[in-house]
């Protein structure tokens, strides 16, 4: 079965920048985007990133062979119940959305036919200080040198993994597999707690007399620190393992306490002495995702014609059958 029809629903930079990653690639693929916003889906057809729209979600699953599902946990049941009944037996549903587990068993609760693979990509050092998230930042390059995390589900079919996977090096990423659940309980804490971090500091900050004033000088520090306030599913996955958010907040209330000692004691040897520390792991973390050498992958020297190749011929369900009956 031949790849041709790629469906983007849910357009924002992840999904944005995937469609140009494919267009550039001259793969033949005719990238269909579908958002709730209509005014997004004319905005990717401006900026060349789908071919065509379309703003029925039923109709834009039932014509993918891929479709590449990145919306809010508030919209994903709603959207995989609708899309899960429209795909054929041969397609490849790749869910980019925030919490694989929820993500995982609604598919599997309402995907009729196809094959559900959870993913996520982990970008790369050199794109992490720009948090926009609209369309309009998306770019082909993003995922160069980049991670992508990969979540199937047991009931897909190895072939439909291998598909996924190989999508994920066609933009440039490494492919990494783990359990959904484990993914869900491994990023609570650098998903949730920068999100809750930020709520309570605009709030103390917006209580203050002196807010208004103090907006005219807030500047790229202040805008960085609070962009976690631009996840719509931050409240929701804050209350997914209560257990877990309470502990992440507990440990850091607790790391305040110890920053207001240094400044009530006037420790500001101790206090320089941390920051240089927590400043030098900062810049080894960097310094790996740059290397981007964490994970053991031997795809570099598998050509990307190749990869293409395997990507636009996958073998699986309905069309598979049918190309056998037709030899």
């Amino acid at each position: 079965m031949k790849t041709q029809i790629v469906t983007l629903v849910g357009l924002e930079r992840i999904t944005g920048s995937i469609g140009l990653a494919l267009q550039s690639g001259d793969l033949g693929l005719t990238i269909v985007g579908h958002d709730r916003d209509r005014s997004l889906a004319a905005e990717a057809k401006k900026l060349g990133i789908v071919s065509q729209v379309t703003n029925n979600l039923a109709t834009a699953a039932s014509g993918a062979d891929i479709l590449i599902v990145n919306v809010s946990l508030s919209d994903l049941e709603q959207t995989l119940e609708i899309a899960g009944a429209e795909v054929r037996e041969h397609t490849l549903v790749v869910d980019l959305s925030n919490m694989k587990g929820v993500g995982q068993k609604w598919a599997d609760k309402y995907m009729v036919e196809g094959h559900y693979v959870g993913a996520k990509p982990v970008l790369a050092a050199d794109t992490l200080t720009d948090g926009r998230m609209g369309i309009e930042a998306s770019r082909a390059d993003l995922f160069k040198n980049s991670v992508f995390c990969i979540m199937p589900s047991v009931k897909a079919d190895p072939k439909a993994v291998e598909t996924a996977v190989n999508l994920g090096r066609i933009l440039g990423a490494t492919p990494f597999f783990l359990d959904a659940y484990e993914y869900d309980s491994l990023t609570q804490g650098i998903e949730v707690v920068p999100g809750l971090v930020a709520a309570a500091m605009l709030r103390a900050m917006t209580k203050s007399t002196g807010w208004r004033d103090m907006l005219r000088f807030a500047g790229l520090g202040f805008a960085q620190s609070t962009a976690s306030l631009d996840n719509p599913d931050l409240a929701r996955l804050a209350l997914n393992d209560k257990k877990a958010s309470l502990r992440w907040l507990d440990a850091v209330l607790g790391e305040l306490q110890e920053v207001r000692r240094w400044i009530n004691e006037s420790d500001e040897e101790r206090f320089t002495f941390i920051v240089e520390e927590l400043t030098i792991e900062r810049e080894q973390w960097l310094h790996e995702r740059r290397e981007n050498n964490w994970i053991e992958d031997d795809s570099s020297n598998v050509s990307t014609a190749g990869i293409a190749r395997q990507l636009m011929g996958f073998g699986f369900g309905r069309g598979d059958e049918q190309s056998k009956k037709g030899s």
